[in-house]
């Protein structure tokens, strides 16, 4: 009886045949990916997470990317890798951990334990794994680069790595997955189809090599000997009767009778017909979705077209009363075989959009595969699509496949996606994307080539073969990635740094580096080692100081950064491994980037003690000039103030020339000035006879200049007489007395001013003759009574007065004599100083019809009738005067005199 230590090695050759051709995850490294000869006898993980691989060409270091040969030049290796390399002709020759026949007694050129409990056996023939999980064989025919195996190694992440004789490094992942293609025995690539009978056999469908089957009896294909006469096969199913039915591109149905391949007769209807899937639904019927319509095989054998469908259909679905049917143009619903359209309260499906697959989870969501427009989910509560945004690797999906967990798996383009859902299927929790790094045998799935095996495996169909997965033998990466900063570059080259830091540390990088402020260009390169999927690790970096946070998750193992401000910075970096565990230690790596010389300490306090003097020098010259700026400004207010005020006294002036005092002083307080009423006031207007001919003979520059002459003497008699000029027009010169100011004297000052007008006029004409020029007689009238005053207007104010008093004035003025003065009666009646007048006897108030006051000699006042006027009965040495008035109001005299009636 032979020992059981023997008996596993018979073991392992009976299964040999079976699993040779068995595809797992392995993945080759040889001359092509860097190393330096394809024959490994060594292998060693050091401290850092680096692989140290000893080759006949030399030593290697591997970063999970790229293999660097270790030179003299570069020192020795790490200790710890040194001490199991031995020197030997100056190359490295190692002792293989483990050499030698196993301690079970099984022969072996080399072994190791996995963490998992397994076995793993190095022979001339291969690697084997024994233990709990199943028996795997992995050869040159399924894997490996060559047969004899010298050296493995179990990473830190857990991937077993397996060096060989000729054929370079092995990495070996998991087996998860196991890919099938022509060397295990199908006709063509490309695989359109899986389908596992109730006998347990596997049927394979390709495009072009017709069915595979796999049972215990072994593998066998199938094609057009055997009566399949188109090989492009697009979905299987099972009949009624337990037999397998094929599904073709060009000839319709095929019934496999357990020998060969025939088109049964009731299958006539869909004779040369593209036949796109057989679906069983519930325990009556096949459903069939062809290029012709859609159609029903129920278990009596019969079949028919479903209600009279004729277009064309890519897949059907049937949920009790409700057929789906998948067409090239978008989505059908019927209900009770009756279309009606699907339409949700926020969106529709999009019109136009080729559906490829259906499918419906446990909850009785339908989820719709489309040809670009992604993955939907239709339910009771609304429509949500799914696309790259959400984390698909393309929107254009082929397949969609529900796992034992009601996972949603949809083959698309560019590898297979797995959506991962809450137990409700209502919030998308995580998209994980599998390709070929992750064991898949291709990457663009075909569609309707997807299948859940029995055991809870998966089946996913490429166009270059196909791959068994089991989610359960995913390897579970539990060690967080070793995160090195392994390079720094100025201006994305590799500089001697020595002159700016302190040395050189062990991993390459400057000690202490301090730049100066023109080297700010840096670029930062950087590794997390996760060996068994390099591929999928993730960073986040930070340059503290520079950066406000850390960046977004990405894949690219280098940053550069520009302009750096001078200062002290700490690059950090940290990595994810492919389950999505982070490193808790970031590498850091810290510089300083010196400031320029005028930004230096030493510098700035020079520059500040520089400043501070020049600034106090500065202040000082300043401060002088300022003080003699102050003196000149001084001097220059005092004399601007001297200007102002006497600006300001000639415009006050002018103001007073143009308006009383008191308004004057009124309107620049206010900026208004009302109107008052004067009770005692005289008026004073004049004129000269005979104008209109005197200035019709002149030049007007010539008229101006003589009114000018007589008007400023004029003036010069008002401001002596207190009285208030008011105003001129033309030849006409008017003032007043008793206003704005009370004058108890204002008939006395202004019977004044008209005699002194007299003998200023005849001074001046006097003048005049003697120039040669024509005398200008002059009317005055004077009368006494109350009048309103007050400025009008918004512009050119001026001063003016209204009433009756003025009017009468104007009248006295009118009706006088030239060289005398028309005085009325209130006037008169109010003169009794030393010029007071005498009145002589014009008869002009009888033309007025007023009736007369006659004022005699000794200044009584006599009343008479006009017809006593003209009868001359009044005394002959009196001065008569006619009196008017108006609306029987007091009779207001009319005084007519000349200067030699008065009195001295």
């Amino acid at each position: 009886m032979l020992p059981l230590k023997r008996l596993s090695l018979l073991v392992l050759a009976v299964w040999h045949g079976a699993l040779a051709a068995q595809q797992f995850d392995v993945r080759v490294f040889g001359a092509g990916s860097g190393l330096p000869s394809a024959t490994v006898d060594a292998i060693r993980e050091d401290s850092l997470g680096y692989l140290w691989v000893n080759t006949a060409g030399g030593l290697c270091r591997f970063d999970g990317h790229r293999f660097e040969i270790w030179t003299t030049a570069m020192g020795p290796p790490p200790k710890e890798i040194g001490a199991f390399l031995q020197p030997l002709d100056s190359t490295y020759a190692t002792a293989c951990t483990n050499s030698g026949p196993h301690p079970d007694g099984i022969v072996a050129q080399t072994w190791i334990n996995d963490r998992q409990g397994n076995k793993w056996i190095g022979r001339t023939d291969g690697a084997w794994r024994i233990g709990p999980r199943p028996l795997i064989h992995l050869s040159a025919t399924n894997g490996l680069g060559h047969n004899d195996v010298l050296c493995m190694h179990e990473d830190r992440s857990g991937a077993i790595w397996i060096a060989t004789a000729f054929g370079g490094l092995a990495r070996f992942t998991s087996d998860a997955c196991i890919n099938f293609t022509e060397r295990d025995g199908l006709r063509a690539r490309t695989v359109s189809a899986f389908h596992r009978t109730h006998h347990g056999a596997l049927w394979i469908g390709t495009s072009g090599g017709g069915v595979t089957r796999s049972d215990s009896t072994g593998v066998r294909s199938f094609g057009v000997r055997e009566g399949l006469t188109d090989g492009y096969v697009t979905c299987l199913a099972e009949h009624t009767d337990g037999s397998l039915l094929v599904g073709t591109v060009a000839h319709g149905l095929f019934l496999w009778n357990g020998s060969r391949f025939e088109q049964p007769a009731w299958a006539s209807s869909l004779m040369n017909t593209h036949i796109n899937r057989i679906r069983s639904c519930g325990d009556t019927a096949l459903w069939i979705a062809a290029e012709g319509g859609v159609f029903v095989m129920h278990r009596n054998g019969m079949m028919q077209r479903w209600n009279g469908y004729e277009e064309s259909a890519t897949d059907v679905l049937v949920d009790g009363e409700r057929t789906w049917i998948g067409r090239e143009d978008g989505l059908g619903n019927y209900v009770n075989g009756r279309s009606v359209p699907y339409r949700d309260r926020d969106r529709d499906l999009p019109a136009g959009v080729q559906v490829n697959a259906l499918a419906m989870d446990g909850s009785g969501n339908i989820w719709v595969a489309t040809d670009g427009s992604g993955l939907w989910k239709m339910a009771e509560n609304g429509l949500k699509q799914f696309t790259t945004r959400d984390g698909l690797s393309s929107d254009r999906v082929e397949q969609v496949l529900l796992d034992a967990y009601d996972n949603i798996w949809v083959g698309t383009a560019r590898g297979f996606d797995v959506l991962e859902f809450d137990v409700l299927q209502e919030q998308l929790l995580e998209v994980r994307h599998y390709g070929t790094d992750d064991g898949f045998i291709g990457s663009e799935a075909f569609r309707n080539a997807c299948f859940l095996d029995r055991d809870s495996t998966l089946w996913f169909g490429t166009v270059d073969g196909a791959t068994r997965f089991d989610p359960d033998r995913v390897m579970t990466i539990d060690a967080s990635p070793r995160t090195h900063i392994t390079e720094v570059l100025l201006n994305y080259e590799k500089v001697d740094w020595g002159p700016w830091c302190a040395g050189v540390g062990a991993n390459g990088l400057p000690i202490a580096l301090s730049l100066p402020f023109d080297m700010n260009h840096l670029s930062f390169g950087f590794v997390g080692l996760s060996l068994a999927s390099q591929e999928k690790v993730r960073y986040q970096y930070i340059l503290e100081g520079y950066d406000p946070d850390w960046s977004p998750v990405v894949s690219e193992e280098r940053v550069t950064y520009s302009n750096i401000a001078p200062g002290t910075y700490t690059f950090k970096v940290i990595a994810r491994n492919a389950d999505g565990i982070w490193n808790e230690d970031p590498a850091s790596f810290t510089f300083t980037i010196k400031p320029p010389l005028w930004k230096t300490a030493g510098f700035l306090s020079a520059s500040g003690v520089s400043f501070v003097l020049l600034l106090l020098g500065f202040v000082r010259l300043r401060t002088r000039r300022l003080r003699r700026a102050a003196d000149q400004l001084e001097s220059m207010v005092d004399e601007r103030t001297k200007q102002l005020a006497e600006e300001k006294r000639h415009s006050d002036e002018l103001l007073l020339n143009i308006l009383p005092a008191s308004t004057a002083a009124e309107l620049k307080a206010k900026g208004t000035a009302e109107a008052h009423r004067y009770e005692h006031c005289t008026v004073l207007f004049s004129d000269f006879k005979g104008f209109t001919g005197f200035s019709e003979g002149m030049a007007s520059d010539k008229l101006v200049a003589e009114l000018d002459r007589f008007f400023r003497a004029f003036d010069r008699l008002c401001d002596a007489h207190r009285m208030e000029k008011i105003k001129t027009i033309g030849d006409a010169y008017m003032c007043a007395a008793g206003v704005p100011n009370e004058d108890p004297d204002h008939a006395a000052n202004a019977t004044r001013m008209a005699l002194a007008m007299l003998d200023e006029v005849k001074r001046i004409n006097a003048l005049r003759a003697e120039e040669g020029q024509e005398a200008w007689p002059i009317r005055i009238g004077l009368h006494s009574g109350p009048l309103t005053a007050g400025v009008v207007g918004e512009k050119k104010f001026a001063f003016d007065i209204w009433g009756g008093t003025v009017n009468l004035a104007s009248r006295m003025e009118s009706s006088g004599e030239a060289g005398k003065v028309n005085c009325s009666g209130a006037t008169y009646s109010l003169d009794h100083g030393p010029h007071a007048l005498h009145a002589a006897w014009t008869g002009e108030g009888e033309r007025q019809g007023r009736g007369a006051h006659v004022l005699c000699g000794g200044g009584a006042v006599k009343q008479c009738s006009s017809a006593a006027v003209k009868r001359k009965s009044v005394n002959k040495a009196a001065f008569v005067i006619f009196a008017r008035h108006t609306c029987n109001r007091a009779p207001t005299c009319v005084l007519h005199y000349s200067p030699l009636c008065c009195s001295p």
